[in-house]
C-alpha cells in the first residue's frame, strides 16, 4: 500500500473515527485503526463491535491495499507530523512509512484480515432530519440516560417518530427528559441507541443552519447507520419494549403548584449548594415555596448554606427536597431565561419545563427533607 494525502485531512478524520476504536480489548484488531486505499480514496474505519465509525478522503493512491495500525498511536504520530502532504507506505513485513517534510516515522502494522466487518444495514426504516434539530434535541436529553447495566434498554435513548413528531427520551429509575419537534414526513419508527453511539454521533452533527447536509437514518432490527456529512456511524440497537413514558409525565390537572423561576437565578443558587456535597457527604437541598420567593438551603457536615431567589407562584406553598444534581441538570438543559416546575405533592414527580412552549419536558423524583 502506497499514497500520499493532506495531514490536515487524515488528522481531523482520525480525531473521530479513532473514538470507535477499543482501548479496552485483548483484541489487538479492535484497538486498531483500519486503513483501505483504493481508487483515489482513503477510507479510515475504527470499529469495537458496538459502535463503528467510517470516514472517507481525498488521497493519491499509487498502490492499492489495506491495513491495520494501533490507533492511539498512529493518530499521536500523524497529529505531530508537520503539516502538508503526508506519504504513507508499508512494505511486506507490514512496516509502515509515514514521511513528510522531512520527518518520517516507522511503525509496525497489523493484518486487516482479522478485521471484523461493520454491519450491512438491510433497510427496514429510517429518518432525515436536520443536523442541528437533533444535535439539540441530543444535548438536552442526555444526561439523563441510566447508568445502570442491569437493566441494559435504559442505558440509550429512545429515538421515535410518529405523527410527523420526533421524540428523544432518556430515563432512568429518578428522573426523565423528554424533547419533542415537529418533523413532517417520516414514517413512523421506534428504535433505542446506546448513549455511547448518540455522545459521538452528537459531537460530529454540526448547526448546519439551512438544512442542506441533513443527517440520514437507516435502520434494522438490530443496528443502524447514522450518515452525517463525510462520516457514517454505525450503532447496533438496543433491544427490548421501553416503556410507556407518557404515563410517567405528572397530569398537569393534578398541579398544586406551579412556580415560574428565573433560569440564572435557580442556577446559581444549585451551583452555591454543589460546593457542599460529595459522594461521601449526599445531601438534599431543600426548597421551601412561598408566595413571591423560594428558600433554598443544604446542610451536612460540611457546612451549611442558605439563599433565596425571587418567583411567581401560583397554588399551594410547598416544601421540597431535591437531589441537586439531577436538578441541577435539568435546569441546564431547559432553553430560555425562565423555568417553570409544576409540583403536586412533596413526594411526588416534579415536571420541569420551559417558561413558553411544551417541547422540553424534564421529570425529577424528590428525596425527602425536614419539613
Amino acid at each position: 500500500m502506497k499514497f500520499t494525502c493532506q495531514k490536515k485531512d487524515l488528522d481531523d478524520v482520525l480525531s473521530n473515527v479513532s473514538k470507535a476504536a477499543s482501548n479496552k480489548t485483548p483484541m489487538e484488531a479492535l484497538a486498531a485503526i483500519h486503513l483501505s486505499a483504493a481508487g483515489q480514496e482513503l477510507t479510515v474505519t475504527g470499529y469495537d463491535l458496538e459502535l463503528g465509525i467510517r470516514s472517507v478522503i481525498t488521497a493519491v493512491v499509487e498502490e492499492e491495499g489495506k491495513l491495520l495500525v494501533d490507533s492511539k498511536l498512529f493518530c499521536e504520530v500523524v497529529r505531530r507530523m508537520p503539516d502538508g502532504i503526508l506519504s504513507i507506505s508499508t512494505d511486506d513485513h507490514l512496516k509502515i512509512t509515514i514521511n513528510g517534510s522531512g520527518t518520517e516515522y516507522q511503525l509496525a502494522g497489523m493484518s486487516a484480515d482479522e478485521y471484523p466487518d461493520l454491519p450491512s444495514v438491510e433497510q427496514s426504516g429510517g429518518a432525515v432530519i436536520p443536523q442541528n434539530l437533533l444535535k439539540n434535541m441530543i444535548n438536552q436529553t442526555i444526561y439523563a440516560v441510566s447508568l445502570d447495566e442491569t437493566k441494559p434498554l435504559y442505558t440509550g435513548e429512545l429515538i421515535e417518530m410518529e405523527n410527523d413528531r420526533l421524540n428523544i427520551v432518556a430515563l432512568d429509575n429518578f428522573r426523565m427528559a423528554v424533547r419533542t419537534e415537529s418533523l413532517m414526513g417520516q414514517d413512523a419508527v421506534k428504535f433505542v441507541v446506546p448513549a455511547k453511539a448518540l455522545k459521538e454521533i452528537e459531537h460530529l452533527l454540526t448547526e448546519d443552519e439551512k438544512n442542506e447536509h441533513p443527517c440520514t437514518i437507516r435502520l434494522d432490527q438490530h443496528h443502524a447507520i447514522f450518515e452525517i456529512d463525510k462520516y457514517l456511524v454505525y450503532t447496533r440497537l438496543l433491544a427490548g419494549e421501553f416503556i410507556n413514558y407518557r404515563r410517567s409525565i405528572p397530569d398537569s390537572d393534578k398541579t398544586k403548584t406551579e412556580v415560574l423561576l428565573n433560569r440564572r437565578e435557580l442556577l446559581e443558587s444549585l451551583d452555591r449548594c454543589a460546593l457542599l456535597i460529595s459522594e461521601k457527604n449526599k445531601t438534599a437541598v431543600r426548597f421551601q415555596f412561598e408566595d413571591d420567593r423560594v428558600l433554598i438551603s443544604c446542610q451536612n457536615v460540611v457546612g451549611s448554606v442558605d439563599t433565596q431567589i425571587g418567583c411567581s407562584m401560583t397554588g399551594e406553598k410547598m416544601v421540597i427536597g431535591f437531589n441537586n444534581r439531577f436538578l441541577l441538570e435539568a435546569v441546564r438543559a431547559i432553553q430560555g431565561d425562565r423555568v417553570r416546575l409544576f409540583l403536586t405533592a412533596p413526594d411526588r414527580a416534579v415536571k420541569v419545563m420551559e417558561a413558553d412552549g411544551d417541547s422540553s419536558i424534564a421529570i425529577v423524583m424528590p428525596v425527602q427533607v425536614r419539613r
